[in-house]
């Protein structure tokens, strides 16, 4: 059970929106980071998942070796964590040039630290490696206290570079009323939704039938006026 409910938040199908009050915006993780696996990463190589939380994504890439790593202590409890290894946030445990590909997601809002990691996420990966980082624009605070910064489109193409990376791709996850819609669903379940039987209840009955209205009003009407976050895939000098 605990599996499948995972794989509805983390990785959604088309149906999920009926269970997941976060569809919205793990649709479109989903969809970069996949794309990411197969375009961009080739079979038995090795990557690193900075911040990698419960390593959900784990099994998109056919990896010859897939590291996590994740601090002690921050917003998440530590069952919420299947690090190979934990580190202090700022110097990653690695020589120089180690891993071919890394993925750093829904993290660098987190490290008050955050162009420091950029360079050893730079550091530690191969010449020619690429690296997809997903950050917010638009998200309520979370793992509170350790939340810091949000970062627009123009960060990345004004930073990035400097820090010895080329942008590939940068693309906003959501459009207007999709941002608004999740914002609004997220909402209603976070505030309503105490016990496991309310939560279901309202992700059902409250935030799927939200969720859907505002997805047909994003087609309706396709402005790119605000988007919850950003993705960027980067490739190192």
């Amino acid at each position: 059970l605990k599996n499948l409910v995972l794989s509805h938040l983390f990785k959604p199908q088309w149906y999920s929106i009926i269970i997941n009050p976060y569809f919205i915006a793990r649709i479109n993780f989903f969809k970069q980071i996949k794309i990411f696996s197969k375009k961009y990463f080739k079979e038995n190589e090795k990557i690193l998942d900075v911040g990698c939380g419960i390593k959900p994504y784990q099994d998109l890439f056919k990896a010859s070796e897939y590291i996590g790593i994740d601090i002690h202590s921050g917003g998440h409890k530590e069952k919420f964590k299947y690090a190979d290894l934990y580190f202090d946030g700022k110097n990653i445990p690695f020589p120089d040039e180690t891993f071919d590909s890394i993925i750093c997601t829904q993290v660098i809002e987190h490290n008050i630290a955050y162009e420091h990691l950029l360079k050893e996420i730079h550091r530690v990966l191969k010449k020619d490696g690429f690296c997809l980082i997903t950050t917010p624009l638009v998200w309520n605070e979370h793992e509170v206290p350790y939340d810091f910064f949000r970062f627009t489109q123009y960060f990345y193409k004004n930073i990035l570079p400097t820090l010895g990376f080329d942008i590939l791709k940068l693309n906003a996850s959501t459009k207007f009323f999709s941002t608004i819609g999740q914002l609004v669903s997220a909402f209603l379940f976070e505030t309503l939704g105490k016990g496991m039987i309310l939560k279901m209840f309202c992700a059902i009955f409250i935030c799927f039938p939200i969720q859907a209205i505002f997805i047909l009003l994003n087609f309706i009407f396709p402005s790119k006026w605000l988007t919850l976050d950003y993705t960027v895939v980067v490739k190192k000098r």
